[in-house]
């Protein structure tokens, strides 16, 4: 580690020496990124566990584990200020203090710190909170979750077929599909590679037509340029390279096992899983979990997947629809949400929508 870096890092935590191990450098990084949280857990035999976490988010849990931990003090769950600390070690013995603004201080005892990661299946999470092209917005989230991952934790969290499609989050046309309200142009830099990554994948697509528009914006990355870009993207022409990148991130997430959240908890997901392909084949639907069609009408499963750990307690394992329907594009994957004239797509948070009155696409 550079040593301007690791001195950057004992100004956010005083105390943090180099013989102390990679995991109390992450701990720093909370403190300087203000998003320091413990929390503590109970087990069945009365045992305390203490746990902080470092990332989580849909492809990635990693957690900082304090093992013999013994507190003095209460943590502030809800405390929204600025919390500082300041680390030693006595012999074998670590001591955390944590002040939280100016009233609350406790302290923390333990012997070791150490690091447990786990990377997961990404590929049938779907998250929507911004309506329209909800397909790539899915996509810009899946690929910004892999950028995120990376940046924090490097190759080892992250396969060549993941790092090749990072440089998706360094061009503005493809994050111009953000899946938040909010823009993410300062979360990411614009780069030559942003451009050459999505140019590769719009040749591997057969859509010259793109790929000749991003060598306009590789010369003129002006928002007109961008903004063609996004229009293609969003059109029907834009349906081979959503193909080609959907496969590419189902077929990097599958290298991952899935979450495991013990053995009825597991069973009681496959159960949902079930109803939902019982349901559509009664409808007269054809396939098998997650995608179904029945003529010009598709339904692909995306699925809501709380972590295995800390997770908030109002939260739980949920399934929404992306319902397409095309008539031109019935075989195309999500052909519906690209625009066109018989073009519909959207969201369904259950399938109610297919009792009595059709749906409003096939309405029209």
């Amino acid at each position: 580690m550079a040593q301007t870096y690791y001195e950057e890092l004992q100004q956010f935590l005083p105390g943090l020496s180099p013989d102390m191990p990679d995991s109390c450098i992450k701990l720093a990084e909370l403190f300087r990124a203000q998003a320091f949280e413990l929390h503590i857990r109970t087990l069945p035999a009365g045992e305390e566990k203490y746990y902080i976490p470092y990332m989580m988010n849909d492809a990635l849990e990693c957690l900082l584990i304090l093992e013999q931990c013994r507190m003095t003090g209460r943590y502030l769950v809800d405390f929204k200020g600025i919390t500082q600390a300041h680390m030693a070690k006595d012999g074998e013995v670590y001591l955390l203090v944590v002040r939280q603004g100016d009233d609350n201080v406790f302290t923390i005892w333990f012997s070791s710190i150490r690091e447990e990661m786990t990377c997961y299946q990404y590929h049938r999470i779907g998250h929507f909170w911004v309506k329209g092209q909800e397909q790539w917005r899915r996509l810009v989230y899946i690929v910004g979750t892999l950028y995120d991952k990376y940046s924090y934790m490097g190759d080892t969290v992250c396969t060549q077929a993941e790092k090749e499609l990072l440089p998706l989050m360094e061009l503005a046309p493809f994050r111009a599909f953000s899946p938040v309200k909010e823009s993410l142009d300062e979360e990411y830099p614009d780069t030559l590679e942003g451009v050459e990554c999505m140019k590769k994948l719009a040749l591997e697509a057969g859509d010259w037509r793109l790929a000749n528009l991003l060598k306009v914006y590789r010369r003129f990355p002006f928002p007109w340029a961008e903004k063609r870009i996004q229009r293609h993207m969003e059109s029907r022409a834009g349906i081979p390279l959503y193909e080609v990148l959907y496969r590419k991130t189902e077929a990097a997430s599958k290298v991952y096992p899935i979450r495991d959240y013990g053995r009825k908890s597991n069973e009681e997901t496959e159960e949902k899983r079930r109803a939902v392909s019982r349901k559509l084949q009664e409808k007269g639907f054809t396939g098998a979990y997650p995608f179904f069609r029945k003529g010009s009408m598709q339904i692909l499963a995306m699925e809501e997947h709380p972590f295995t750990l800390l997770e908030a307690e109002d939260f739980s394992f949920r399934i929404q629809f992306m319902v397409s329907v095309s008539k031109k594009d019935s075989e195309r994957y999500n052909g519906g949400f690209f625009k066109g004239r018989q073009n519909r797509g959207w969201i369904e948070k259950n399938l109610d929508f297919l009792e009595g009155k059709q749906s409003k696409g096939e309405e029209e």
